[in-house]
């Protein structure tokens, strides 16, 4: 979908490109992986506005040229003020990527910069190395419920995301760990049996996207299936046992483990899942793929 966007683009006479038309061609390359195009789009643009430097940010740091993508940072503070979605962009895929020490420098940057903000990528600070061993994963959790602490007391709090869903002509929101459907049992031994099956085919955790502490009740596992979208999932099927397509709706960003899972869901189930996340529309395929191929 990039390179035809980017086709697109080059037919629009130059008289009607606008802010709006150059952002949505620098995220299409960015949600498609295609940095050269959108270094070369970015340098032609005579007016770089804020929000078209903040795309190009992002665009630079879901590849992992995370020094490039300061040195933008750097470019536009020469003449403006510093601003918030640049580093949240930045700080947002440092988080995908899992680079620790990036996430603290641009954490302790956005203290400094923006200390009245409420941070809704809250757990962007938050990163495990991709640990085995539950001792190391025990000591890497601690330090993080320290960090959430520490942020929370400077003002950054974390948003309650929601999943909607439309099942049989009626719309239903799942929180995290929500309970409060009246068939919660069923949902949750639902989530259950799926869980069992990712893991009968070779899907292993991945705590570096849990963002607080576990309680003495809890697992890893158990954390991941309370999050939205497995409950409205399972509730899809419970409502519907032979369903070929799943539709929802998070307000939040799909967590890197959800995704993987996701996708292993809708192979095992051979299920059309679509989910529009805060950033894009996912399509999990039951090939086990994923129409952002993983840029997200």
């Amino acid at each position: 979908m990039g390179i035809k966007a980017i086709e697109l683009y080059y037919k629009i006479p130059s008289k009607l490109i606008n802010e709006s038309i150059n952002i949505c061609i620098l995220n299409a390359c960015s949600f498609s992986g295609l940095i050269d195009q959108a270094r070369s789009i970015f340098e032609n643009i005579r007016i770089k506005t804020e929000r078209i430097y903040t795309t190009m940010v992002d665009c630079l740091s879901r590849t992992c040229l995370f020094d490039e993508a300061k040195q933008l940072i750097d470019q536009f503070e020469h003449g403006h003020l510093p601003q918030s979605p640049m580093y949240l962009a930045l700080l947002s895929n440092a988080m995908i990527k899992k680079n620790t020490s990036l996430s603290k420098e641009i954490g302790e940057k956005m203290k400094k910069h923006f200390p009245q903000i409420e941070n809704p990528s809250i757990s962007v600070s938050i990163l495990f190395d991709g640990v085995d061993d539950v001792d190391e994963l025990s000591t890497k959790i601690n330090k993080a419920s320290d960090i959430i602490m520490e942020l929370n007391q400077s003002g950054m709090k974390k948003t309650v995301g929601h999943t909607t869903t439309v099942v049989n002509g009626q719309i239903y929101k799942f929180r995290a760990h929500d309970r409060s459907h009246p068939q919660s049992k069923e949902i949750y031994d639902e989530i259950n049996k799926i869980s069992k099956e990712l893991i009968s085919h070779g899907h292993k955790y991945d705590p570096s996207w849990i963002t607080r502490s576990l309680n003495e009740y809890e697992t890893i596992e158990s954390v991941f299936n309370g999050h939205s979208e497995k409950l409205a999932i399972a509730w899809n099927f419970i409502s519907n046992p032979n369903i070929t397509r799943i539709q929802l709706t998070n307000d939040l960003r799909i967590c890197g483990d959800c995704h993987r899972a996701i996708k292993l869901i809708a192979l095992i189930r051979q299920c059309e899942i679509i989910i529009r996340d805060a950033n894009r529309i996912h399509h999990f395929y039951k090939n086990g793929q994923c129409s952002c191929k993983d840029y997200f």
